[in-house]
């Protein structure tokens, strides 16, 4: 693993040696028939246990804070406002009430504070 630090606190980031380099790594992402990005492509788990919605959603925040701290990655300076734009759009019928977006936006909100995340 490389060694990163973060922008957002006093953490050293691990990044894993597969971590992603581009967007269409991430397993959120997906392309449409006409090849245009889609920033939030979420297949919903075949439950409706909350914890398992949330652990999903948790992550994909780590596979994007991977991603963001890779220093061999290439990604759209504003990556956070496509997905969460992307996320406001969605229409999974996530039977969780959106368990999927907390566990993510728990992981970034959990970083942005402390410069880290709990795996």
């Amino acid at each position: 693993m490389s060694k990163k630090k973060t922008t957002a606190g006093k953490g050293v980031w691990l990044v894993p040696e597969n971590a992603p380099k581009k967007s269409d790594d991430l397993p959120f992402v997906g392309r449409d028939a006409q090849g245009h990005f889609s920033w939030w492509s979420v297949t919903l788990p075949k439950t409706d246990y909350w914890a398992a919605h949330e652990v999903l959603g948790r992550g994909y925040a780590f596979e994007l804070l991977d991603l963001m701290n890779n220093p061999k990655a290439q990604f759209p300076e504003h990556i956070l406002s496509f997905i969460v734009g992307a996320q406001m759009r969605w229409k999974g019928n996530d039977p969780c009430g959106g368990a999927i977006v907390h566990g993510f936006h728990e992981v970034l909100s959990e970083y942005l504070t402390s410069g880290t995340a709990n795996r």
